[in-house]
C-alpha cells in the first residue's frame, strides 16, 4: 500500500520527491523516532505522508516498523516489516489510482473488506483508488507500486485480477521476488538506463503474475522474465561456487528450463555458462585472498573453496585473469 509523493522527473516515490541519493533508497525504522512519540510519528510520516493510509494500533499487540523504499522510474519498491497495526485507506486520503502489488513473505496479512488472507509467498494486486483496511501482525512484506497508466495496457481486464490472491507457486511471482532481492543487494542503480530497465522488468513480471495480455506476455517473456531467470541462475551459481557438481544440467533441472536455454541467456550477455562460472570462482578466490581475516588459510584451501579441484589449473587461470599469482595477491593485500 506504499504511496509516495508526486513524481519528479518521471520517478515515483518519496526518494525522488525529496532529492535523495542517486540510488533512490530510503530506510525508516520506528526506533529512529523518540520513544514517547514513536507511534504517532510513524503514523503521520509513514502513514499519512508516504503511504497515504491511516495507521492504528491493533489492541493488545506489540507494534513495530522497519521500511525501506527504493524509487525507480514509474515504480516504488517497498520492503520491510510491520506488526501490530491496521492500515486503512479512507476516501479522504485517496489522491491517485496507482496499482499496488503486496507480497507476504511471512507473518499475517489480512484484508478486511474482502476477507482476504495471504499466506507465505502469496500476493495480491490492489488499487490505490479504492478504500480498504488491512491488518498486519509480524508481517514481512514486499510491495510494488506502479502507475495505472503503465500497467493497464499490459494486463487488460484489471477488474478480473484486483483483490484476488496470487498463489506462491506462480512462476512469475517467484521470479519477481527473487529479482527484487537481487536489486536490494546491489549497492546502487545509478545509471538512468539500468534504473529504467529494472523498473521495466518488474512491470513485466507483475503483469505476468496477474495475467498479462497475449502481446504483453510475448514481450515480457523476452524481457522481464528473461532478466529475472538469468538473475536467479546467477544467484544460484553464486551460492554454490564451492560445489564441484555445479553443472549446467543441474542448474537447468532446478530452474525447470533446458541447458540450451541457459546457454542462450548467457550468450545474450556476451559470455557462456562455463565462462561465467569460471569468472565467478576466480573473483570469489580473489576476495578470500584479499581478506585480512582469512590470511592464514592455505592457497589450496582457497582453491577448493572456490570450486577448483586442481591447484595447478587454479594457479594458471588465476594468473591469466589477474596478471599475478594467488600468493602475490595475498602478499600485496597484507602489505
Amino acid at each position: 500500500m506504499a504511496r509516495g509523493k508526486q513524481p519528479v522527473n518521471g520517478e515515483s516515490g518519496p526518494a525522488a520527491a525529496s532529492g535523495a541519493a542517486d540510488d533512490g533508497v530510503f530506510r525508516f525504522r520506528m526506533t529512529h523516532f523518540r520513544a514517547p512519540d514513536r507511534f504517532e510519528a510513524w503514523r503521520e510520516i509513514i502513514g499519512r505522508a508516504l503511504m497515504k493510509v491511516r495507521i492504528e494500533q491493533l489492541r493488545g499487540e506489540r507494534y513495530f516498523g522497519d521500511l525501506t523504499l527504493r524509487a525507480l522510474p514509474e515504480l516504488c519498491v517497498s520492503s520491510g516489516m510491520m506488526g501490530g497495526m491496521k492500515l486503512g485507506r479512507p476516501a479522504s486520503l485517496i489522491d491517485n489510482d496507482d496499482l499496488v502489488m503486496s507480497v507476504s513473505l511471512s507473518g499475517d496479512f489480512y484484508g478486511h473488506q474482502r476477507d482476504l488472507k495471504l499466506g507465505k509467498g502469496q500476493a495480491v494486486l490492489l488499487s490505490s483508488a479504492q478504500t480498504g483496511l488491512v491488518s498486519l501482525r509480524d508481517e514481512r512484506f514486499l510491495i510494488f507500486r506502479m502507475p495505472l497508466r503503465a500497467m493497464s495496457p499490459m494486463v487488460g481486464n484489471l477488474d478480473r485480477v484486483l483483490a484476488r490472491p496470487i498463489p506462491c507457486d506462480n512462476e512469475a511471482l517467484r521470479l519477481l521476488v527473487g529479482y527484487a532481492d537481487t536489486l536490494r543487494k546491489m549497492t546502487a542503480l545509478t545509471s538512468p538506463d539500468s534504473r529504467r530497465a529494472a523498473a521495466t522488468h518488474i512491470h513485466d513480471l507483475v503483469a505476468l503474475a496477474v495475467g498479462a495480455t497475449r502481446d504483453a506476455t510475448e514481450v515480457a517473456n523476452g524481457r522481464g522474465l528473461r532478466a529475472a531467470r538469468l538473475a536467479a541462475m546467477k544467484a544460484d551459481i553464486a551460492g554454490q561456487l564451492g560445489s564441484a557438481s555445479l553443472s549446467i544440467d543441474a542448474i537447468a533441472k532446478r530452474h525447470r528450463v533446458s541447458p540450451r536455454y541457459i546457454q542462450l541467456l548467457f550468450e545474450g550477455e556476451g559470455t557462456t555458462y562455463s565462462g561465467f562460472v569460471l569468472e565467478s570462482r576466480l573473483f570469489h578466490a580473489y576476495r578470500i585472498l584479499t581478506d585480512p581475516r582469512l590470511a592464514r588459510r592455505p592457497i589450496i584451501s582457497v582453491a577448493f573453496d572456490s570450486g577448483f579441484q586442481d591447484l595447478s589449473y587454479f594457479n594458471r587461470t588465476f594468473r591469466r585473469r589477474f596478471g599475478t599469482t594467488p600468493s602475490e595477491v595475498r602478499a600485496a593485500a597484507q602489505d
